[in-house]
């Protein structure tokens, strides 16, 4: 089975641009080389109706009830059983137990219409499948109330075992696996991340369209004008515009966004750039959420016809599991009160891999990736949900093995952690797969607790690996080149230093407590640009860059509501 995955699901799209902007004003270009196309980056956020749909539907109870058989179910074989009460269930949470639900918009072109194929690209030429977003909402019945964490597309991930793109991959690649797809990201998110699953909806893309045409668009208030020539977004002039569907579309899609500078007479195609990209990208989702909640709410609940149209646009394309479909009415009924501006939205921290646009790890070319940052990482998933993560117990074993080539590097690293408490039983040096590589903390089935104990004594690029040639009781610790060993972090399932997601503070991490066993020279303190709301880290990261704030931190620039 080839390693590397097609080559349009990392790449833009071949031949003339074949889209269609948006009807705002545009004037006219000077002659240079097309840039707009719809990349494989581009396209399905209709996941973004989902969050708000238990809400909005509550209100519509009949209009769902009849529709319920045409939501499409496919099996989720990971995915993780909800957790019995020891005393049974609490008073006032309705007969159901906290979830976490996965949210994943598929970009694939199938099911779409010849029109739309044309306007957005062949199924022909775009076979295979990628999580454009992936979210993953948390339900507390009994305070009746939600929260959801976004995971960044880009994230470097080891890819469950029989991956049709290979071992590792950028996360986002685990859903192209056919039919098997949403299970298949359900367990990478499970195994690497530690966040349990216990159902997912996957929305393809013609249901992001459809969903607010038939709110009738969207009003969205943009401080400055902005532009980007990837996704045909263009508003000239500041203020408040009504976006149809496609145009909603062009402005949550646009992850090479430019906006006019104050006091600077600038062709909009001259403009600077958001320097965060596809993190930016997932803070303006997040406000269009809401958006379309409100909108949601102040229409649809209001009009039969409107609510029924709304309900069908989203229902009509979404695929759950089984579990999921059998129980959708009662979370429905359950959180109709819920009200969706009040829902915190965070994002994982992440470090991007600057400077190695084209990231090559093992022989597989990935495209620009991100990092994980620890202990930051597993603070940020504990305040979302503070029973995400499984609690920490001590192995029995550590081997430590350097994939960085150098073996001083593997017996500074185990002189640490015995130092920690941990016993440590072998220093080796292993093969290389990359000149920056992410600390894989491996573990046997049914011992992710263990990984965690580990990882609390690991700062910088660490992530999980379920290992099952590994035997019980024995975790081990492919070294890499962005990571320093520490005294024991805070745990995670405590009470730390990491703001509560939502919230206006960003997150301070622990300095480094011990002898660094970095092998590149990445273990520096970056400091917080001035517009990226980075936060300021002490732990190595890629070329010593600060990874993105997990709170939402909206620039000058950003489209509010209005």
């Amino acid at each position: 089975m080839s390693q590397i995955p097609p080559k349009h699901l990392r790449s833009s799209a071949e031949g003339p641009d074949q889209t269609k902007p948006i009807k705002l004003p545009r004037p006219p270009e000077p002659s240079r080389p097309a840039r707009g196309r719809w990349s494989r980056r581009a396209l399905v956020s209709a996941n973004v109706i989902v969050a708000i749909c238990i809400v909005v539907m509550a209100s519509a109870y009949g209009y769902v009830r009849y529709r319920l058989d045409s939501i499409r179910t496919v099996p989720g074989r990971d995915l993780t059983p909800t957790s019995a009460q020891p005393n049974g269930l609490p008073a006032g949470s309705g007969g159901l137990q906290p979830e976490n639900i996965l949210l994943i918009g598929n970009e694939t072109r199938l099911g779409l219409t010849p029109a739309e194929q044309k306007q957005f690209g062949s199924s022909l030429i775009y076979t295979g499948q990628l999580a454009d977003i992936m979210m993953v909402l948390h339900l507390d019945p009994v305070s009746r109330t939600a929260s959801i964490i976004s995971i960044p597309r880009d994230l470097f991930a080891p890819m469950p075992s029989g991956s049709p793109v290979g071992a590792y991959q950028k996360i986002d690649a685990a859903l192209n696996d056919g039919t098997n797809g949403p299970d298949n990201l359900v367990k990478a998110i499970q195994d690497d991340l530690g966040i349990p699953i216990n159902h997912f909806i996957e929305l393809n893309f013609n249901g992001f369209i459809n969903s607010v045409n038939a709110l009738g668009g969207i009003n969205v208030y943009f401080p400055r004008p902005v532009f980007d020539a990837e996704s045909l977004l263009y508003v000239p002039t500041p203020g408040c515009h009504h976006l149809n569907g496609a145009q909603a579309l062009a402005l949550v899609r646009a992850r090479h966004l430019q906006y006019e500078p104050k006091g600077v007479n600038e062709p909009h195609y001259n403009w600077p750039y958001d320097p965060e990209s596809d993190l930016a990208r997932i803070v303006r989702t997040h406000t269009f959420m809401k958006i379309v909640a409100d909108t949601a709410k102040s229409k649809g609940l209001t009009n039969p016809i409107t609510a029924n149209n709304f309900i069908g646009a989203v229902i009509g394309q979404m695929t759950v599991d089984p579990g999921l479909k059998g129980q959708l009415l009662s979370l429905v009924l359950h959180y109709r009160h819920l009200d969706p501006g009040s829902i915190p939205e965070t994002t994982l921290p992440v470090a991007p891999l600057y400077g190695n646009y084209s990231y090559d790890y093992a022989g597989i070319q990935m495209g620009a990736v991100e990092f994980p940052v620890q202990p930051l990482d597993n603070q940020v998933i504990a305040a979302w949900d503070h029973h995400a993560l499984p609690q920490p117990v001590a192995p029995k074993a550590v081997q430590v093995v350097s994939i960085t080539g150098s073996y001083d590097a593997a017996l500074t690293a185990g002189q640490e952690l015995s130092r920690a408490g941990l016993h440590v039983v072998s220093e080796t040096a292993g093969s290389v797969p990359a000149s920056q590589s992410v600390t894989l903390v491996d573990y046997p089935p049914h011992h992710q607790g263990q990984a965690v104990y580990v990882m609390q004594h690991l700062s910088g690029a660490v992530m999980m690996q379920l290992d099952p040639s590994l035997p019980a009781g024995t975790i081990q610790v492919e070294l890499g080149s962005t990571v320093s060993v520490t005294g024991a972090h805070q745990p995670a399932s405590a009470t730390s230093s990491t703001s509560v997601p939502g919230s206006s503070t960003t997150t301070s991490l622990p300095t480094t407590t011990s002898a660094s066993s970095t092998t590149s020279s990445s273990t520096t303190t970056a400091p917080p640009t001035s517009t990226s709301g980075r936060t300021t880290t002490t732990v190595p990261t890629p070329g010593g860059v600060a990874p993105n704030s997990a709170a939402d931190q909206l620039q000058p620039w950003d489209p509010r509501a209005c």
